[in-house]
């Protein structure tokens, strides 16, 4: 895993998935990788699992507040504008299974001291995809 701490955008898949998005902003490359995830049969590996929390943090981010992305991507939520039908679920669904067992992602963090840490910003992701639109 490549991360250097437990927020929603601190690894490279994440600032890598948000910054090709940046340079190309387009609501399919994010629904894609979203349906990817949850499609996912068995073993959902870390890399993908990093990028769909990027992913989900993007819609939480276009239904909620900005500063959920990267100081250095918060323009991204007018460059999207609003989530296309269906995305916000998709998000939801999407985070349930990076959480769930057979998610390398999971395991990783609950090999390290910040698991709670993390979990608490998926659930904080959670709530707001979850709130009233």
């Amino acid at each position: 895993m490549s991360a250097w701490a437990s927020g929603l955008f601190d690894n490279d898949e994440a600032m890598d998935f948000v910054g090709d998005l940046a340079e190309a902003p387009d609501w399919r490359t994010v629904v894609q990788m979203l349906d990817h995830v949850t499609k996912t049969a068995g073993y959902l590996e870390a890399p993908e699992g990093e990028i769909a929390v990027a992913a989900a943090a993007i819609v939480a981010a276009a239904v909620g507040e900005a500063t959920i992305l990267p100081d250095s991507h918060r323009q991204l939520k007018a460059a999207l504008g609003a989530p296309p039908e269906g995305a916000v679920a998709l998000a939801r669904s999407a985070l349930a299974r990076v959480v769930a067992p057979a998610s390398e992602l999971d395991e990783l963090w609950q090999e390290g001291d910040d698991h709670d840490a993390w979990l608490t910003q998926i659930a904080a992701l959670q709530t707001t995809l979850s709130a009233p639109q």
